[in-house]
């Protein structure tokens, strides 16, 4: 009613009406503590019918990897990132297409009991309802004077007298990082048009804890980490200090036992979201989540394998530290055969921009490499691809042109490769799309710069190592225990 979002009209007789509901939840905060009750009444959007009810439903939000590269960003500048939070949303949005709701329970307009309300803005439960929203915010944030990236739909940059501010949002999220000026600027003006609320320094994001002081940045997620442990009762088990086994693949499956499929998933699923923060055990994630469809016992008892490493490492996360500059460094490599079901290859890459790595991918190739060099050639171009979104969002927020990226690379023929038409015989059947590495390699993109395998950073994420590397390469990605806070029990 405060927002105008309905008003109450005689039940039509040629419109379906969509049914409402209350919905209540409570909200922690990051220490685990209760912050709110929230009681939320929502429309029963399953019921909508498209073409009648809603046409366009896409909404974007941004990256989690832009989100950790303006943090990486603001570090380097030292800057501060400012949290505010948008009140009842979706109320916010422009309603198009013609919606009626049942009037809610509790209620009802007195002597009109039959009427419904018909929607004159989007209601949490309706399908257009982010849409809305997303459209809304997006033309006041241009309005404003915000130019948005190309690189990410949900990254909003201003400059103003020589000073910069840039705005992320997630749906009803945002930050914002800059000018201290333009940040209080900013905030009055949203406040005007919205009902917003405003978080001070950014802490809590997404789930994800941020912890800020003068020259540094740490961003974990140690009490999800926990909720993990305790949801499959691994709070007080022994710790391991490597999220896998190095010879787990070997190990026959044949004649093992199935294990409960259902549960398998949930762990899975939880630990995907955990290698947002923790790109130390997105090897072993990626791995494990190749089994979803029939694991069976040795793959349950390697998913419990990296909650034990867990358990001896809850409050790391990456912590991005003030140092000379922003520089976009990468590295590459690949597994050439790892997988021992189909004999692929996986390929690993991460990127930095000073300290901490901000973008990181385990994947599996999706084709047989015929040998290693094929493989690292596969693995460097999808690196290149990774290096070229990350340069266009560079490129907005700086401005100006950014020099070559370097990208490490352990494989010499996969140099070669990338620099000339060379090893025809052995190159002929690469895929094209793969050639297009040496394209940008030749246009000053990118460039392939060996580095020694003992130094090569992703190899963290193509294979299971031991202890001493794996902690050595853990140290380099910027993946540190919490300093800012003392240990946290289960």
């Amino acid at each position: 009613m405060h927002n105008d979002v309905w008003e109450v009209v005689p039940r039509p007789t040629d419109r379906a009406v969509v049914g409402s509901r209350w919905i209540f939840k409570i909200k922690h905060g990051a220490d685990g503590s209760i912050e709110k009750y929230k009681a939320r009444f929502v429309a029963k959007g399953f019921s909508q019918k498209e073409g009648i009810d809603y046409e366009e439903t896409f909404a974007p939000v941004a990256r989690y990897t832009s989100i950790r590269a303006v943090i990486s960003f603001a570090t380097q500048m030292g800057w501060q990132i400012h949290q505010m939070d948008v009140k009842t949303t979706f109320l916010n949005g422009e309603l198009k297409e013609e919606v009626y709701i049942e009037q809610p329970e509790g209620f009802v307009a007195h002597n009109k009991e039959t009427h419904v309300c018909r929607l004159k803005k989007a209601l949490y439960g309706l399908k257009q309802a982010p849409r809305a929203w997303y459209e809304r915010i997006d033309t006041y944030l241009q309005e404003m004077g915000f130019v948005k990236s190309e690189a990410d739909a949900n990254l909003y940059y201003l400059v103003v007298g020589g000073e910069a501010l840039i705005l992320v949002l997630y749906v009803d999220d945002l930050f914002l990082t800059g000018a201290l000026g333009l940040i209080e600027d900013c905030k009055r003006d949203l406040a005007e048009e919205f009902e917003m609320k405003d978080l001070g320094l950014m802490h809590y994001f997404l789930g994800m804890e941020v912890w800020q002081t003068d020259g540094e940045i740490f961003l974990g997620q140690g009490k999800y980490c926990i909720e993990i442990l305790k949801r499959f009762e691994m709070e007080d088990c022994k710790a391991m200090s490597t999220p896998m086994i190095t010879n787990w693949r070997k190990v026959d499956t044949s004649k093992d036992k199935d294990v409960d499929p259902t549960l398998y998933r949930q762990l899975i699923g939880s630990l995907m979201y955990l290698v947002n923060t923790r790109p130390d055990i997105a090897f072993a994630v990626n791995s494990l989540s190749q089994f979803m469809v029939e694991p069976k016992r040795v793959h349950w008892t390697a998913a419990k394998h990296v909650l034990r490493y867990l358990r001896g490492s809850v409050e790391y996360g990456i912590r991005y530290v003030r140092g000379e500059g922003i520089k976009l460094i990468g590295y590459t490599d690949a597994d050439w055969a790892g997988s021992t079901t189909d004999k692929r290859s996986t390929s690993g890459c991460c990127f930095s921009l000073g300290s901490g790595v901000v973008s990181w991918f385990s994947r599996k190739q999706k084709s047989v490499a015929l040998s290693s060099s094929e493989a690292e050639y596969i693995a460097a171009s999808m690196a290149t691809c990774e290096a070229i979104w990350l340069r266009k969002l560079l490129v907005a927020l700086f401005g100006q042109k950014v020099e070559t990226t370097v990208i490490h690379c352990d494989n010499q023929s996969c140099i070669k490769l990338s620099e000339n038409p060379v090893f025809h015989d052995r190159s002929k059947h690469i895929d094209i799309r793969y050639h297009f590495i040496r394209d940008c390699v030749q246009r000053g993109i990118v460039q392939l710069q060996y580095i020694p395998t003992e130094e090569q950073v992703a190899d963290i994420l193509t294979k299971a190592l031991g202890k001493a590397k794996f902690i050595f390469f853990r140290d380099k990605m910027g993946v540190v225990q919490n300093n800012f806070l003392a240990k946290r029990e289960c």
